[in-house]
């Protein structure tokens, strides 16, 4: 693991607003310096870095980390990847809710049963739950969807 010192960790996590730093990232992760300049705003760096200074990590693989979520179409939220590749929390990303159209998709192709008990549901009784997570590399796609009765995916989730 690269331990880095408090100025060095403290300029990854600010990333300051010069433009030069953001070329420097934007070259380092692989995206547009138009794509840094907006997806580091709004991020709370100060707090990011309370929260985070004392943890171990390189730094290869954070910006490799960033870099492949930044292309993946499935996060929502690309702001949240910095928060995401620091504490792992998946709702930074805004990735696992499926949209009406897709739930209704999967709905109809399930003739309203649940894909675990078997019993018929309206669609307001169910929930759309990815077959494979997407934390082993699920998208968030009708394919990869399935409809649950609310009692089979909160036992479901308790697992």
């Amino acid at each position: 693991m690269q331990h880095l010192n408090e100025t060095q960790r403290y300029t990854i996590y600010r990333m300051r607003k010069d433009k030069k730093t953001q070329a420097e990232i934007a070259r380092a992760i692989g995206v547009s310096q138009a794509t840094v300049s907006k997806e580091m705003k709004g991020v709370q760096w100060g707090e990011m870095y309370n929260m985070h200074r004392d943890d171990p990590y390189k730094e290869s693989e954070l910006r490799a980390r960033v870099r492949e979520l930044m292309k993946d179409s499935d996060v929502k939220n690309k702001s949240g990847i910095y928060w995401y590749v620091m504490d792992g929390d998946e709702r930074h990303l805004d990735i696992r809710a499926f949209d009406s159209n897709m739930k209704r998709e999967v709905y109809e192709r399930q003739n309203g049963i649940c894909a675990i008990c078997g019993k018929h549901f309206e669609i307001e009784q169910m929930e759309a739950d990815h077959i494979k997570p997407w934390c082993d590399g699920g998208h968030t796609v009708a394919a990869n969807c399935q409809m649950l009765c609310r009692e089979c995916n909160r036992r479901k989730s308790g697992k």
